[in-house]
């Protein structure tokens, strides 16, 4: 049994995964460390991650026996000590890392189809990997230019609608909805890439039309400032990748048909409305999302391909929670409440307590235990509130400084999920909220601030009493009062920043107002009344 590091380092989503002998010990990513968002084009080192890592484990990177890179960085960690690392380190390719990171947390059995795809990764754009039982193998990887590349193309999309890539691609999701069928933004987008019946996307030529396009003809014309037109261009771009990736996984479907899983990760299956799309199909019994689909995803992945490779994990595994990353102890929190004790109190922590706070219509921050591994928030890094005043969502953004079109989550006891959310299949991937269902028409109006107002669709995430008990507990309590199992649920953070996750950070929360209850294990902390 072994010790092993795995290290995804890159210019955006760095992060460090440990195991020991097979199990998941802990991940950080840079960006919460940091507080900076994905850590975006500043090819941030894992230094804050090795120093939490050693902090509240007492690892270090030269204690392990193996450590493996999702990545061609790995000279600038190890070369100041290469006698101490020789022998222990592995590159293990960008959507290698994906799929397996995906594959082998899915705890699926039998034949599974494993698929990636982003906007790059070293040189491939995506993979495709034959599952069963623990062994896998590589059958295809799409070597295709960045211009043929459909996540690429969202990133450019949200580029040229003024918002930022890698970070606010979830608000053009969002956007589609509210908008149309144009013949003319299809076409446009539909002769910039397309299936090849190969495995591959192709694009219309090799310098991207798309971006000539975009900067020459519709930034010029306003159509990325027309509030219409922009939501015409979103919808169109999501309706030509579902009809892609429909092409694409029926010809996989059709190639492997005793194949009845799907696991899915990169980039591009960030994109909750998609994913629902895939499910609906009908072409595999059951998908899961990677929980952490984006490239912080390929530390975990990348250590599980050595700890395979080895013997320390042989079979998938059902990843329990996501709840991975630093937790800070009642010592943190006395030290910060005692230096800002003229601007907050504090009185123990009870559930019912909490549960109340909610049902008269505060907003409630809860940072409870250790912060999530990926980009949602699922309870210990959360902002909770009543999920039935349809006004919440324009509160809640004028509240956190935000300018959200998607809107916020559901997170909801898991024994009542099926009464809600027409969940046919997918549960697992639904715990770490990576899918959108359909909502019962009779709970449409009980439940308007975490459905969306346009196609009736939520983002729920399930929780289970074993796998989530402190958030259960929370929304058991709001269902005593309410009748309501279930409460909106968004991150802990304001705009632009990753999930909070130190004290001091949702202290500041509280006393500018952005929430006003905060709960820890020990405490319900509010601002002092002036």
């Amino acid at each position: 049994m072994s010790l092993i590091f795995g290290i995804s380092y890159s210019s955006h989503d760095t992060a460090v995964a440990v195991l020991k002998d097979g199990e998941v010990l802990c991940i950080y990513e840079e960006e919460k460390l940091r507080g900076v968002k994905s850590c975006y084009d500043v090819y941030m080192s894992p230094d804050n991650c090795f120093d939490r890592i050693k902090k509240e484990h007492n690892l270090e990177l030269k204690d392990a026996d193996y450590i493996s890179f999702a990545s061609f960085y790995k000279k600038s960690i190890v070369s100041e000590n290469l006698d101490v690392f020789a022998g222990k380190t592995h590159e293990v390719s960008h959507h290698l890392s994906h799929t397996l990171g995906a594959y082998f947390t899915s705890g699926m059995d039998g034949k599974v189809l494993s698929v990636s795809h982003d906007g790059k990764g070293n040189r491939s754009r995506g993979k495709v990997v034959l599952c069963e039982n623990g062994e896998y193998e590589v059958i295809h990887s799409q070597y295709i230019p960045t211009t043929a590349s459909i996540a690429g193309l969202w990133a450019a999309t949200t580029y040229y609608l003024g918002w930022r890539q890698l970070k606010d691609e979830g608000k053009v999701v969002g956007l589609a909805a509210h908008g149309k069928f144009s013949q003319r933004f299809y076409d446009h987008i539909k002769n910039c890439v397309y299936y090849d019946k190969d495995l591959n996307f192709k694009p219309a030529n090799f310098e991207s039309l798309f971006h000539y396009v975009c900067t020459n003809v519709y930034k010029p014309e306003g159509v990325f400032e027309n509030k219409e037109t922009r939501a015409d261009f979103a919808y169109c771009l999501q309706l030509v990748t579902e009809e892609c990736m429909k092409e694409y996984l029926t010809d996989l479907k059709n190639r492997y048909p005793s194949y009845n899983k799907l696991c899915l990760s990169g980039g591009l299956f960030a994109n909750v409305k998609l994913n629902m799309f895939i499910n609906d199909l009908g072409l595999f019994d059951e998908i899961y999302i990677h929980p952490a689909m984006s490239d912080s995803g390929l530390a975990l992945g990348s250590a599980i391909k050595i700890a395979n490779d080895i013997g320390d994990v042989t079979k998938p595994f059902r990843l329990k929670n996501a709840f991975l990353g630093e937790k800070h102890s009642k010592e943190d929190w006395d030290s910060i409440l005692k230096e800002n004790s003229q601007n907050v109190s504090y009185e123990p922590m009870t559930y019912n307590k909490v549960g109340e706070l909610i049902d008269k219509g505060f907003v409630v921050g809860v940072f409870i235990g250790r912060t999530e591994y990926g980009p949602r928030a699922l309870g210990n890094r959360s902002i909770v509130v009543k999920p039935t005043d349809k006004d919440t969502h324009r509160r809640l953004n004028e509240k956190l400084r935000r300018t959200e079109i998607m809107p916020f989550a559901p997170s909801v006891l898991a024994e009542y999920s099926d009464e809600i959310f027409d969940i046919k299949k997918s549960k697992h991937t639904a715990e770490f909220m990576t899918i959108c269902f359909d909502t019962k028409k009779e709970w449409l109006d009980r439940i308007p601030a975490v459905v969306h107002d346009v196609d009736g669709t939520a983002r729920p995430q399930i929780v289970y009493k074993d796998n989530n008990p402190n958030f259960h507990k929370i929304i058991s309590e709001y269902k005593k009062i309410s009748g309501i199992p279930l409460v909106l649920n968004t991150s802990l953070n304001a705009h632009g920043e990753p999930i909070n996750n130190y004290p001091h950070q949702v202290i500041k929360h509280l006393i500018d107002d952005s929430i006003d209850y905060l709960v820890t294990e020990n405490y319900i902390i509010y601002k002092n009344k002036k």
